[in-house]
């Protein structure tokens, strides 16, 4: 796929995903980053004539007009956004494998087996990267977001407070493209339920099953710790996403210390505290606060800071006498 994409393939393409019932809007040429808007909320002075009654982000202005499509498209070459929310998606990303993480191909089929359930045929696209987003109509009722690696290695989901690039969109990597043209399937009720279930199937708080060298006694497996963590980690998500804007690495690293200090204290997995904290960062991810790996990065270095300071828990959460 060497090919220059031009604009007119670009529009058409455009006005059949808004046709379709998806809301689109522009991204800059040749990226992944919204064209419009061009500033922060912060830095918002009301002049955008879009922004007279305030800020207006990229996913208001997702659109099914066709006139306004037609004038943004024909202004430059953009690359194609769905903002997924507002078309009622829910897509499943799998990425390729990075190292010795398996790929998101390889989750999924791992989820599969274990549902004794396929996920249905579906409109599938295939990314520059060689992945695949899987499109499903979100359930009545259901208002799903952003995952990243809650399921797995490689496996993410797009939803509310999300977007995805649409083919025939090109970047410097690759350009995407349509692998099936089912139309989108219903999202199956096991898996909704594994991105709505509070704790994965293996538990989210039971120490790692290595011996470590630290002098942190290991705390009793009990149902009081495992509340205790889930609450922490809740916490901690919710103080990501509400973070203002020039605060969020911060926050996001602060966060990051917190849960990697439970880490540290051996009640809570690192891998598994990576995920949480990634799948809230996703809601900055998307409107370009910072991107993908500068998050992992950043969650990486909270993690080590805080696994190095393990946090000593409440007593009555340890006392010999409490019941696992």
């Amino acid at each position: 796929m060497s090919r220059a994409t031009n604009r007119d393939e670009l529009l058409d393409a455009a006005l059949a995903y808004a046709e379709a019932g998806w809301p689109v809007f522009p991204l800059r040429p040749g990226t992944k980053r919204p064209a419009a808007p061009n500033h922060t909320a912060q830095t918002c002075d009301g002049s955008d004539h879009r922004c007279h009654d305030g800020h207006t982000g990229w996913e208001p202005r997702a659109t099914l007009d066709p006139d306004r499509i037609t004038r943004a498209w024909q202004h430059r070459p953009y690359g194609i956004g769905i903002a997924c929310g507002p078309a009622r998606l829910l897509v499943v990303d799998l990425d390729t494998a990075k190292g010795d993480q398996p790929s998101g191909a390889d989750t999924l089929a791992d989820l599969e087996h274990q549902a004794e359930e396929a996920l249905p045929a579906t409109w599938t696209v295939g990314t520059p990267s060689g992945g695949r987003h899987l499109y499903y109509r979100q359930p009545d009722g259901s208002l799903l977001g952003n995952t990243a690696g809650r399921l797995g290695p490689g496996l993410d989901t797009r939803g509310t407070g999300g977007f995805v690039v649409a083919p025939p969109t090109r970047l410097r990597a690759g350009e995407y493209w349509l692998v099936d043209d089912h139309p989108p399937a219903p999202l199956p009720d096991w898996f909704r339920q594994l991105l709505t279930s509070p704790t994965r199937p293996t538990s989210e708080v039971e120490p790692p099953a290595a011996t470590t060298d630290r002098t942190v006694p290991p705390p009793l497996r009990c149902e009081r710790v495992r509340r205790y963590v889930a609450q922490a980690i809740a916490g901690e998500q919710l103080r990501i996403t509400t973070a203002p804007e020039g605060r969020r690495n911060h926050t996001l690293f602060c966060a990051s210390v917190a849960l990697g200090q439970l880490v540290g204290a051996r009640v809570l997995d690192e891998d598994l505290a990576e995920q949480r904290l990634l799948s809230a960062a996703q809601t900055h991810v998307a409107v370009g606060a910072y991107s993908h790996t500068q998050a992992r990065q950043t969650i990486a270095s909270g993690l080590r800071t805080g696994t190095g300071e393990p946090r000593l828990l409440p007593s009555h959460l340890i006392t010999t006498g409490a019941h696992a």
